[in-house]
């Protein structure tokens, strides 16, 4: 009798070595995976304009879906949603260009001499508390100098050739846009497509998943439209009021970079500052001031209201996530982050949370 089971105990048997077959089988999957990650790399750009069009698409399908429920076909409610957006542009474009671009070379001609009076500020301060221990030399501080200006160029250019230059952003829009225009007019048809990549059986429930998650993607992004705009108004008025020039477009800033959680608006509050430290550093205080109490009405006040039914994002993730898309994609997965992190997390409550909450998955 073995000695296992003299002491009552199982006997296991014995590990088998791999075989050739399962060794060649595990390669090709490593490979196989190996393989589709530089796809994805690779064709990054291609993902992200997609990625783009979706949200054009589920931003008309607010505008396009009550024109249809009025009997209007959903291709010309489309078309006519796309041309009274195009209409509206060029018609702000027509009033506010002039204005607008006095405003830019406005801010364009100051923040140079605004941050410079920072930098000798900062290094006044530093001087004054380290003395001569620790100032850095002046190769030093020459090249810390250029590395934060290619830091900087490499986080609005991102890792997206294609978007670099103007003649790529111009293509890039016109793509984005059509691409949306065919996604609102035929949503069904896209949806049944990506539903096919699943197995049969799991087809209707990730079906009424993606449904779900657009849903609520759609909800964010109205949501954020509303804020966008909210946002662009105050902080024109309220730079206005305290007279700093170019309020108008500081306030197109603070709108266009309220797309962006948590970050944005630090971003947006930078050139205001700068142009406020220009006329005095008590107007820059108060120009802080100001952004601060907006993002607190709208965090507080504005959001609750707008984004009620949309999909929560903790905040703490929301900042990792857009650190990350901005370390590997640059300003472009900056924008983009939050979007991504909205439809994942929704995809992932819709497939898996509410499943394990009915009890479907155990």
């Amino acid at each position: 009798m073995r000695r296992g089971e003299m002491e009552g105990r199982p006997e296991w048997p014995a590990r088998q070595a791999p075989t050739i077959g399962f060794v060649a089988k595990a390669t090709l999957v490593v490979l196989g995976l190996w393989a589709l990650a530089n796809m994805l790399w690779l064709g990054r750009e291609l993902l992200f304009v997609a990625f783009l069009a979706m949200l054009v698409a589920l931003f008309l399908s607010i505008f396009v879906e009550p024109l249809t429920r009025l009997g209007l076909p959903r291709a010309l409610a489309a078309i006519l949603v796309v041309a009274a957006f195009a209409a509206l542009f060029l018609g702000l474009c027509m009033l506010a260009w002039p204005t607008l671009s006095a405003q830019f070379v406005v801010i364009r001609r100051e923040i140079p001499g605004a941050l410079n009076e920072i930098e000798t500020w900062f290094r006044g301060q530093y001087e004054a508390v380290t003395g001569q221990v620790g100032r850095p030399t002046p190769e030093l501080a020459e090249q810390l100098r250029l590395r934060l200006g290619r830091e900087a160029v490499n986080l609005v250019a991102g890792a997206l050739p294609l978007l670099n230059t103007v003649v790529g952003a111009l293509f890039g829009v016109f793509v984005v846009v059509f691409a949306g225009l065919y996604l609102v007019i035929e949503p069904d048809l896209y949806v049944r497509g990506v539903t096919r990549l699943v197995p049969p059986d799991g087809r209707e429930r990730f079906g009424k998943a993606l449904t779900a998650a657009g849903e609520d993607l759609r909800r964010w992004i109205f949501g954020t439209a509303i804020n966008m705009i909210l946002i662009g108004v105050f902080t024109t008025l309220g730079l206005w009021i305290l007279g700093i020039p170019a309020a108008l477009a500081l306030g197109l800033i603070a709108a266009a970079l309220e797309f962006i959680p948590i970050f944005g608006p630090i971003l947006s509050a930078v050139p205001a500052v700068a142009v406020a430290l220009i006329i005095s550093p008590a107007d820059a205080v108060w120009v802080v001031l100001l952004y601060i109490v907006i993002q607190q009405v709208e965090a507080n006040v504005v959001t609750p209201l707008v984004m009620r039914g949309a999909v929560e994002l903790p905040p703490a993730l929301t900042m990792l996530v857009g650190t990350l898309m901005a370390i590997l994609f640059g300003f472009l997965g900056l924008l983009l982050a939050v979007p991504i992190l909205a439809a994942v997390l929704s995809l992932v409550r819709h497939l898996y949370v509410e499943e394990i909450e009915n009890g479907a998955i155990r």
